[in-house]
């Protein structure tokens, strides 16, 4: 998978770290993703301990969104330094991949969550997390090699 890094690691800070898979999700022209608290999101989220990053994403789209996944192909992973806004610093490893989903939508089994659509366009001017954002670019970059 091509790796890419957005930020600057400076070795005078220590971070927090976490590995992430997320996926993209293309229909109509619109880009699926959740919403919790206002905060947009690409499908995804953390690793947990033993599991796969494809067994991450499968469970992470059930959790979120109550999609199944059909298939994924690997875009890229983005190591991204940053600062959250409750200001900590962090290092992402994030794993992002092209989805596939079924049309059938179950009930997201984790609460909170709502499933929205919005322009691909705006992705990049919606999405609020620096990583995610570069993966939208990465994609546009590869949408057009297809």
């Amino acid at each position: 998978m091509k790796k890419i890094i957005v930020g600057k690691k400076d070795a005078s800070k220590q971070y927090d770290f976490r590995e992430t898979c997320f996926g993209i999700v293309i229909k109509d022209d619109k880009l699926f993703c959740t919403k919790k608290n206002n905060d947009l999101s690409l499908i995804g989220g953390g690793i947990e301990e033993n599991e796969s990053q494809e067994q991450t994403l499968r469970r992470e789209f059930i959790e979120e969104a109550g999609l199944t996944i059909e298939k994924m192909k690997p875009l890229c992973t983005i190591d991204c330094y940053w600062f959250t806004k409750d200001k900590r610093d962090m290092e992402s490893l994030t794993n992002i991949y092209i989805v596939e989903v079924s049309n059938k939508i179950i009930e997201p089994t984790e609460k909170g969550h709502e499933l929205v659509t919005i322009e691909f366009e705006k992705a990049i001017e919606l999405l609020p997390l620096p990583y995610q954002k570069r993966a939208i670019e990465e994609f546009i970059k590869e949408r057009g090699k297809i």
